[in-house]
């Protein structure tokens, strides 16, 4: 069901896409970029890769997605190593696999269809958010920890993602 059919409404509507230049232009204004510079640069970055997903008539392909990854990439390397920067720009990493999901090319409700996967993502960003602003930052041990976890999450989704059926099978002898 990958292919819409001819009557079937296609995704990448425009719910998705304000959703995405909203965070991203909230990004920039925490980044460390002029007031104007760092909104508009997110939100022209959703913009344009928006327009050429829209016009590669439906060709699958990462390739469109640049324009906005990089300038996620450039306002969080700009934002201030603070907990409220790091929070946002944990959510625009989920608000981009969400934005990703609502292709043009398939139906419509990719988005929600992808809620459930970006959930699992989404786990994560809570608990790193959680652990940076629960606990203080003068202790070196607390990021290694709060890694280690971040480590465990990522090997759990894989782990999840590549069983068959949800449930792992017992395994007969």
């Amino acid at each position: 069901m990958s292919e819409p059919t001819a009557d079937e409404p296609k995704g990448g509507g425009a719910a998705t896409v304000g959703l995405f230049a909203a965070v991203a232009a909230v990004l920039g204004l925490l980044s460390g970029l002029p007031v104007l510079v760092g909104p508009a640069l997110g939100v022209a970055g959703v913009l344009v890769a928006s327009v050429w997903r829209g016009a590669s008539g439906g060709r699958p392909g990462a390739v469109t997605a640049l324009p906005a990854l990089v300038a996620l990439a450039a306002l969080t390397a700009a934002a201030p190593p603070a907990p409220s920067s790091e929070l946002l720009a944990g959510l625009a990493g989920l608000v981009f696999l969400v934005w990703l999901a609502d292709d043009p090319a398939r139906p419509r409700g990719g988005g929600r269809r992808a809620l459930p996967t970006v959930a699992s993502a989404g786990v994560g960003v809570a608990l790193a958010g959680t652990i940076a602003l629960a606990v203080p930052t003068q202790n070196l041990g607390v990021g290694v920890a709060g890694g280690l976890v971040a480590v465990a999450l990522l090997l759990v989704a894989v782990r999840l993602a590549h069983e068959e059926g949800g449930v792992a099978a017992p395994r007969s002898a």
